[in-house]
């Protein structure tokens, strides 16, 4: 069974199309049931073990964990967190590429 991603409508189509692209077994949702949450923000956001910031940052500890719950690849991660534009902060160097 694929995981969810919780999304806004306005990014839905789009990270749905770029998931596909790179092959990862996620399915993008609009509707609060997904294992992780895509947000906007206005200004830069520390993201969590639940919820992406796009646009803000993540450690690379919880970037892991993340990568873990939704069952992709740390390169799988940091392909998606390059799309959203989240940077890593505190990161263990080489854990996504």
């Amino acid at each position: 069974m694929k995981k969810k991603i919780c999304t806004e409508t306005s990014i839905a189509e789009r990270l749905q199309e770029f998931l596909d692209k790179e092959k990862m077994n996620l399915d993008v949702v609009t509707e609060t049931d997904g294992a992780v949450e895509v947000m906007k923000c206005a200004e830069p956001k520390e993201s969590n073990l639940d919820v992406i910031y796009a646009g803000g940052w993540i450690t690379c500890e919880i970037a892991r964990s993340m990568a873990k719950k939704i069952n992709i690849s740390f390169g799988q991660m940091g392909n998606l967190l390059n799309h959203l534009d989240v940077k890593i902060r505190h990161c263990s160097l080489g854990c996504f590429k």
